[in-house]
């Protein structure tokens, strides 16, 4: 059954579910690797810093996507491209679930990072068709289910490699793919485009939305260094719990991620009053949060108990900032909501890639103590942007 929509009219709760379900089993493409990085290093006998680069380069895939491939959702039929990227995520999934090697791997998770952007297709989606009264509750589901994909990925891929090796999880992730290809066919229905501009102009038209917005910069910027610093957690947690005193197995690792549901679970909470208190005071309070959970990394690195409490708070604050971020800058522009959002994602998940990739090399160097390093670093930075909030219009100040 397809629906219909219409702008400001509403979503049949059905079609709601469905792209909160799909959203989180896109979204978990790109980290299911996170538990599995240690077993990857042993399986192809490699450093850690190389399995450390599968992380980084899933995160470049989805950036590359963000850029290249949501603007055209301005252009042409967003169905066609959701359904497509299904296709080649479930053949990027097949691909690393059957590598030979460690490079086999690299270039697959380029390839499903970059086919797994289908949640930013939708996030906007539900934005501007959603009633005006639910529209912040609506995006909150959508991210909810997104940062549950993201944290229950982890637990599954921990099961799953403990069961049947970390291969096993890329083939069980290449089925929800396809599922969700023939139910998104199914129900979703022809979404045309908004814009005669021709790709070139879209692809210009970013940079012109970043010049004409100050405050989608300064959003963007701020939650994307905080996304650098929960991926250096995540990033290089595993590697820190194959060590002394944890030894933990895969399972043990991807069952953390359960710690991280309970985090996100804030964002119910979240999103009731983003509109009350205002953008720039979650991204403080999250801020603080996030480096109230470092400060416990560092502290308490050697007890199960401080490092989950830590994980809670990492998440929680993680959410304190995505969340009211991301529904602010998706009202910038109405006309061009796909690629608003593409501006803010893919500066975000350039933060993300960062906060990996040097994480990694602080790891290899340093240690616990240098993630800790970089994950605070980039916490500070993130609530030095806010000294920086642009003046705006009295009726944009309710939420921005």
């Amino acid at each position: 059954m397809k629906y219909e929509l219409r702008e400001n009219h509403g979503i049949p709760a059905p079609l709601l579910a469905l792209m909160a379900v799909a959203t989180g089993l896109s979204v978990a493409n790109c980290y299911y690797n996170q538990p599995l990085l240690g077993s990857m290093a042993k399986d192809f006998g490699v450093s850690d810093f190389s399995a450390s680069m599968v992380a980084t380069l899933t995160q470049i895939g989805y950036v590359v996507g963000l850029v290249f491939v949501i603007p055209l959702g301005d252009l042409v039929s967003r169905k066609q491209l959701i359904l497509t990227n299904y296709i080649i995520s479930s053949c990027a999934l097949l691909a690393i679930a059957l590598a030979p090697n460690i490079y086999w791997v690299w270039g697959a998770s380029l390839l499903a990072g970059a086919s797994s952007v289908m949640p930013q297709f939708f996030i906007p989606l539900v934005s501007f068709h959603s009633a005006p009264a639910h529209k912040v509750r609506n995006v909150g589901i959508i991210q909810s289910c997104l940062l549950i994909g993201i944290l229950g990925s982890r637990v599954l891929s921990g099961f799953l490699a403990d069961m049947w090796g970390w291969r096993s999880v890329y083939f069980v992730a290449c089925v929800f793919m396809l599922g969700c290809f023939l139910m998104i066919y199914k129900m979703l229905p022809v979404l045309p485009a908004r814009s005669r501009e021709n790709y070139a102009g879209l692809m210009k038209s970013l940079l012109r939305l970043l010049a004409k917005y100050p405050y989608l910069r300064i959003a963007s910027l701020r939650a994307a260094l905080a996304y650098g610093s929960f991926f250096a957690l995540w990033s290089c947690l595993a590697f820190r719990m194959k060590q002394e005193p944890f030894f933990a197995d895969d399972d043990i690792i991807g069952a953390l991620g359960l710690c991280g549901l309970a985090g996100a679970s804030s964002v119910v909470f979240i999103s009731g009053y983003v509109q009350k208190y205002g953008v720039r005071f979650f991204s403080i309070v999250g801020g603080c949060v996030i480096l109230a959970a470092w400060l416990l990394a560092f502290f308490g690195n050697d007890s199960y108990l401080w490092m989950i409490i830590a994980i809670l708070l990492i998440d929680a604050g993680m959410q304190c900032i995505h969340l009211s971020n991301q529904t602010s800058v998706v009202s910038l522009d109405a006309s061009a909501i796909n690629r608003v959002n593409t501006v803010y994602m893919t500066i975000y998940f350039l933060g993300g890639s960062a906060g990996t990739f040097v994480s990694g090399l602080f790891w290899q160097h340093y240690g616990w103590a240098g993630v800790v390093g970089v994950g605070v670093a980039f916490t500070v930075a993130s609530l030095f942007v806010n000294c920086f909030q642009p003046r705006l219009h009295k009726d944009e100040c309710s939420i921005f």
